[in-house]
Parts: structure tokens; sequence; C-alpha cells
């Protein structure tokens, strides 16, 4: 199984650019032993408020809910005591966290700009996938309206209760929300399927194929690109010893008798 990290940001400003992640939190999904474990980690950041868009800090509760003193860096925040850290270690923790891993939230694409400036280059699968996208796909266009499509109702279309007003835009909050529309989506059909589901149901699976077969090209271009390159070195170091062979031959001639 893959392992699935349920992620979200709290930031300094909606553009990657100008501000900065100040608040991460992952939930892992990971398959141990044959069983499913889903592991929580929230982490804080000193920022240069500088820079910050007071709206955004308002929205995140920033002045109410950030503990981290400038001369720590950072801090692990939950579950849990808080822990203080160096940036550095927090972020080495996170992106060790994320290799591999396949992103899902809420407007990932967002996390995934904020995390890259704040990590690094991503060691995490190339495609996020957005949780109101995936209820879009389980409940139809016709349900979920004309874009753009509201969250909170795709939400409430799977079942899922929206964050209340004292978790939504906290990073773990956003998270654990993100991680029950996921489950809501994946989850098997409880009923029995009317002809417009099951038409549903196959062009969902037919996206779902053509992304893994898209997925299978690109894997296979890496690979005859790599398979390319191998293929030149070789002819080149053969050249090479043709070369250093036909020099060793002259050698031999020139230095030999008269």
């Amino acid at each position: 199984m893959t392992t699935i990290a349920f992620v979200d940001c709290e930031t300094t400003h909606l553009d990657a650019e100008i501000g900065e992640a100040w608040e991460v939190a992952v939930i892992l999904r990971q398959q141990r032993d044959g069983r499913t474990t889903d592991t929580e980690y929230v982490w804080q950041f000193a920022i240069d408020q500088a820079a910050a868009d007071p709206e955004a800090l308002r929205i995140g509760r920033y002045r109410e809910r950030h503990v981290v003193d400038p001369s720590w860096g950072a801090a692990f925040t939950g579950p849990g005591p808080i822990l203080p850290c160096s940036r550095a270690s927090a972020v080495e923790a996170i992106a060790g966290m994320l290799a591999g891993a396949v992103l899902v939230g809420s407007n990932p694409g967002f996390d995934d700009r904020f995390l890259r400036k704040l990590l690094g280059s991503a060691r995490w699968h190339y495609r996020p996938y957005d949780i109101v996208q995936l209820a879009a796909m389980k409940v139809g266009v016709e349900v979920a309206g004309p874009l753009p499509w509201s969250s909170r109702k795709l939400s409430y279309a799977v079942g899922v209760e929206p964050p209340t007003e004292d978790t939504a835009h906290t990073a773990l909050g956003d998270a654990r929300w993100a991680r029950a529309v996921y489950d809501a989506v994946m989850a098997p059909q409880p009923f029995a399927l009317t002809h417009q589901d099951r038409a549903r149901h196959a062009i969902g699976e037919y996206a779902r194929v053509a992304i893994e077969l898209e997925d299978v090209r690109r894997e296979l271009r890496l690979a005859t690109a790599a398979i390319a390159r191998a293929r030149g070195l070789a002819t080149q170091w053969a050249v090479l010893r043709a070369y250093g062979s036909a020099a060793t031959e002259l050698r031999a001639a020139l230095n030999g008798p008269s």
C-alpha cells in the first residue's frame, strides 16, 4: 500500500512567493504488519511577520495559537506536549516523512507550494489529490454544481460534517477533515447502484485507469531515456577502448625493431 499523507498548512499569505507556512500538519497513513495505521504530527515555525498578510494570520488565529519562541526556530506541537526544536530538524523530519507519499488535502496544490518552499525539492509523489475533486467524482457534477465547487457542500454530500469553527483553519483540523472526506469517497457503495450511478462509477474507473496508464507511460519514458543514455555511454566507452587499443598498437610498432 502506498503511504498517504493527509496534509494542511496554515500560512502567512496566500502567495507562496511572499508568505511562508507557520503550521504544518501531517496524518501519515501506512501499512504495518497487515494493519493500516494513521499517525498525526503537527509542527509550528517561527516566522518573519514583516511580509505576513494580517488577514491570513487572523483566519488561522495565529496570535491565539502560535506557541514558538523565536529562539527555538520550530516546535513539535502535537499531539502531546510541545517540544521545541530547531527549524532544520523539523524540516528534516517532515521531508523524511513525506518521501514517497501521496499527498491528499483540500486544495493540496496550495500546500504543495508552501511545502516546497519550506522543505526544498519535493520527494513526495508528483500528483497530489484534492478531496473536493474526489467528492465531486463520487456524487457527480449534477450534485456538485457549477464551478467553483464548494468544499463544504461536497463534504456534506458525501456524509462528512465540515470542521467546526474552533477546528477550521487549524492545520490538524483541516488534515483530519481531508482524511474523513477521502475515507467517505473511497468507502464501498452501501446501497444498490442506479443506472446513472453505474455509469458514474464506470467513468470514475475509466479516469482511475487513465491516470494509472499515464503514470506507467511516464515511468516507461524515464526508463527508455535511461536506457538510451546507458547505450550512449557504452558506445562512447567502446570507441575509447578501440582508440586505446589502436594507440597501443601504434606505440608498439613505433618502438619495435627498425
